[in-house]
């Protein structure tokens, strides 16, 4: 049954046919060959929906495009550019710095890149860098906002592996700043002897008003993790509270809320969220006959059969994962792999907290690698240059974030540290 669900699932995706509907065909073709009635596969991708959780996904988009259309990500570039712009290849760091903190707001690669990049990438091309250089950093930074909390591929991940949001979001810490800083490290070492600008000192006056103008921004990751540690919120409902943040952002930023800013950031949520959810549904009858025919326990048993240890077993897990990034979806692969591989995960006594933050950073190596690399696409469209320039020009920050994911698979404390500090060692 591996075989034949692997070869379906391959040859469908290469000859072009839409990932839902891959997942929903074949999962018709298992009940039928199961002796199953068919109409089981619209109460499954009914079901598949009925989550309290999954409603922090459309809610953590939105709050990422209010954020993005009432002009917060503006003066966050503003500020991180006030602190760092004057460093050599100064506007490169700011370009990390900043998404690092948008990233505590939007949770979204792709809101990043398309928001704070457009930014960014217009910002670095007036200073004279070059326009393949400017996208490459810039998709490279959004690459930590799924993976700095709040993220919305944490939220998926937890949903389907059964674990907690809270302690993905904390596991999601430690693995962010070091990304960032191997991201600045990176950046660091290639501008040796580059005659990329550099941008005079601000001075303390003008710190400090880009850092007043951008403190309501800067607070709102804090006061989302804040509230969920204190049990204030759950994370469902800290997107809710994010989207109205966000509209009282723009209501101080912009002294009231544009109704046509707010109905195409709806629009964008809307288009965002059905491509999901069509997606989420289709592979939860995908993973449920998956389930009843056995597949992931014959999956463990083949794993195991194979004398792997935990160790080799996350690197075997790691290039497939890699690979499959190059030629699938962010959120496909996580649907797809995640319901299969997790029996084997805890046979191999993984901590399925740790293994989540691998796949996720994993996942996010993915969206810079051609052909289907999706952050490529958007910062290409907003710099004018090549998918291929950009992805070349990507390929050092590619290696800077390969060794961090090195790192994390085989130190777990980097990921669980954080988790265990705040909610206790997971029993």
């Amino acid at each position: 049954m591996i075989a034949f669900y692997t070869a379906g699932l391959v040859g469908l995706i290469v000859v072009g046919v839409p990932i839902a509907i891959t997942l929903i065909g074949l999962g018709v073709i298992g009940v039928w060959w199961a002796g199953i009635p068919i109409n089981i596969i619209a109460q499954r991708m009914v079901f598949g929906l009925d989550s309290f959780t999954l409603l922090a996904i459309p809610l953590f988009l939105l709050m990422g495009n209010l954020m993005n259309a009432t002009g917060v990500t503006e003066r966050i570039f503003r500020f991180a550019s006030a602190m760092v712009g004057h460093w050599r290849a100064g506007l490169a760091h700011v370009n990390v710095i900043a998404s690092g903190f948008f990233a505590g707001m939007s949770g979204s690669a792709i809101a990043d890149a398309a928001g704070l990049g457009a930014v960014q990438i217009r910002a670095m091309r007036q200073q004279g860098y070059p326009a393949d250089y400017a996208a490459a950093i810039t998709a490279a930074s959004a690459t930590m906002a799924p993976v700095i909390p709040p993220s919305i591929a944490a939220v998926l991940y937890a949903y389907i592996a059964d674990v907690s949001v809270g302690r993905m979001f904390m596991a999601g810490v430690i693995p962010g700043l070091l990304m960032g800083g191997a991201l600045m490290a990176t950046i660091h070492v290639m501008a040796r002897g580059k005659p990329y600008p550099i941008a005079p000192k601000a001075s303390g006056p003008a710190r400090r008003k880009a850092f007043l103008d951008a403190l309501p921004a800067l607070v709102c990751p804090f006061f989302l993790i804040g509230g969920m540690y204190s049990g204030f919120f759950t994370p469902t409902e800290g997107s809710a509270f994010g989207v109205l943040y966000a509209v009282l952002l723009g209501m101080v930023y912009r002294r009231g809320v544009n109704m046509g800013v707010v109905a195409e950031a709806l629009r964008e949520t809307v288009i965002t969220t059905g491509a999901v959810m069509i997606i989420i549904s289709g592979a939860h009858v995908f993973a449920w006959i998956l389930t009843q025919q056995r597949v992931p326990q014959e999956l463990t048993q083949l794993v195991l059969s194979m004398g792997l240890n935990k160790y080799t077993f996350l690197l075997v897990i790691n290039v497939v994962l890699l690979i499959l990034g190059m030629l699938l979806d962010t959120t496909a692969i996580m649907l797809l792999v995640t319901p299969v591989i997790v029996p084997a995960v805890k046979a191999l006594e993984i901590d399925l907290i740790h293994f989540g933050m691998v796949m996720i950073v994993n996942m996010m190596i993915g969206l810079l690698t051609p052909p289907v690399g999706m952050a490529l696409f958007v910062v290409s469209n907003l710099s004018g240059e090549s998918v291929e320039k950009v992805a070349k020009a990507s390929l050092p920050y590619v290696v800077s974030l390969t060794a961090v994911l090195l790192l994390i698979t085989y130190a777990p404390a980097l990921v669980l540290a954080l988790p265990d500090l705040v909610y206790g060692a997971a029993k």
